[in-house]
């Protein structure tokens, strides 16, 4: 058992040796020089974040990543995904590197994005961390034993890694230096947002207990404060079974939890 934990491990720093390697020497080829200061600083950034995603996930994922089931209703956003995400990062790299076109993105901003970008992939480490089924395709794992999970960011919107995903793009077009690179970073983003919508319907259909989950983590991928929920039917009758004793009163309890937030029937507190 050691043995094999140990074998995993290496083909995890191997894989991400290869990644980080293959990643630089591309960028660093498309602009054309190793002394871009935001350059040199977002690889460092990726390269670190790829490791610490890679070692927080659980075994079975790492492979389902790097070998997924051919089966996908989505293949093409799979791969339009990729395609952009390379297009984002060597449009930057060209453009700080090579053309100058529209490199002027003031230091700061760099920094802030850049920021932007770690706390954005940290988010989906946690999310990759907690979740052992986040594959790169849409299917049900019936193999893994495929759940629903709700530990984590989870508790918040229904596809945290998706809303890193959107987030960081920008932001890495933006880290290297580049305004021109915001353009296939923003279709990047696009096609996330499309493959969220997609995602989400095939589990209410096909996930047990997602149904249930999208009524009470009401939000795809921007948590946001919402009034509270005036109709939170089970909570108000169990109140209203406990302190009222006839029609008129049960009446006024409802006629109460509807135009209010707390019931004034009773002193029970938010319904």
């Amino acid at each position: 058992m050691h043995r094999k934990g140990r074998s995993r491990i290496l083909r995890t720093l191997a894989r991400w040796a290869l990644l980080s390697a293959a990643l630089s020497g591309l960028l660093f080829f498309s602009a054309g020089t190793t002394r871009i200061p935001s350059l040199r600083a977002y690889l460092f950034a990726f390269s670190g974040l790829l490791l610490t995603t890679m070692l927080v996930s659980h075994p079975d994922l790492v492979e389902e990543r790097f070998h997924p089931a051919e089966t996908n209703p989505d293949a093409g956003a799979r791969f339009a995904s990729g395609f952009l995400f390379l297009l984002t990062l060597t449009a930057a790299a060209l453009d700080v590197g090579r053309v100058h076109a529209s490199d002027a993105v003031p230091g700061p901003m760099r920094i802030a994005a850049l920021v932007t970008f770690t706390i954005a992939t940290l988010t989906q480490a946690w999310a990759m961390a907690v979740n052992p089924f986040f594959s790169p395709v849409v299917r049900i794992q019936f193999e893994r034993g495929h759940h629903l999970v709700t530990a984590g960011p989870y508790r918040f919107v229904r596809h945290p890694g998706y809303l890193a995903m959107l987030i960081a793009m920008p932001a890495s077009a933006l880290a290297v230096g580049s305004w021109l690179a915001l353009i296939p970073a923003l279709a990047f983003s696009g096609v996330i947002v499309r493959r969220t919508v997609l995602e989400d319907r095939f589990l209410r259909v096909h996930l047990t207990g997602y149904a249930e989950y999208s009524e009470r983590v009401g939000h795809k991928l921007f948590p946001r404060r919402t009034a509270p929920n005036r109709l939170s039917w089970p909570y108000s009758a169990n109140c209203a079974a406990a302190c009222c004793t006839n029609s008129s009163r049960l009446l006024k309890h409802l006629r109460s939890a509807l135009s209010k937030d707390r019931c004034l029937t009773c002193t029970r507190g938010d319904i």
